[in-house]
């Protein structure tokens, strides 16, 4: 029972978070300014990750006789969680990809939180580590084009200068 009580928990957070991911993105989809629309695809590709790492989520809550109901409301929300809303909601002026890169350090930090978690069931182990990857891979497409970004302003300050 206690371990059913704490994978009922957990994944109600990791259901959460990725709420709040594809909300978040989804915000900064809106507000891409003319320079940043090159960031349109991976804002989108995020979002339909996020789209399919929850509905996985909530399958293993079917599997286990959850109601999606049960998922989506309540639930002990930790620190991380406040920091992805904060992250992604904040009207702080900043590049969109120090959002995202915010906002996907506090996903891992939950992750890693829930699959240190004693009493989970190795499958749903398994399958958060895997999910914890491909949020790795994510944040480092996030690097990779804020590299890109970076290059491009020197360029553009080299030019003026």
């Amino acid at each position: 029972m206690e371990n059913l009580k704490t994978t009922v928990e957990c994944l109600r957070d990791l259901v959460a978070f990725h709420s709040e991911r594809i909300n978040g993105y989804e915000t900064l989809l809106n507000r891409l300014t003319t320079e940043e629309q090159h960031l349109v695809t991976l804002f989108e590709a995020f979002i339909k990750q996020s789209m399919m790492m929850k509905q996985e989520l909530l399958d293993i809550g079917a599997q286990l006789g959850l109601a999606e109901t049960r998922l989506i409301t309540g639930g002990k929300f930790g620190l991380a969680w406040s920091v992805v809303k904060a992250v992604f909601s904040s009207r702080m002026p900043s590049y969109s990809l120090d959002k995202c890169k915010s906002g996907e350090n506090a996903l891992l930090i939950a992750y890693h939180s829930v699959e240190g978690t004693e009493g989970l069931q190795s499958s749903l182990r398994l399958i958060i580590n895997r999910q914890k990857r491909e949020v790795i891979a994510a944040r480092d497409w996030i690097t990779h084009f804020g590299a890109l970004q970076g290059q491009a302003v020197q360029h553009q300050l080299a030019a003026v200068s």
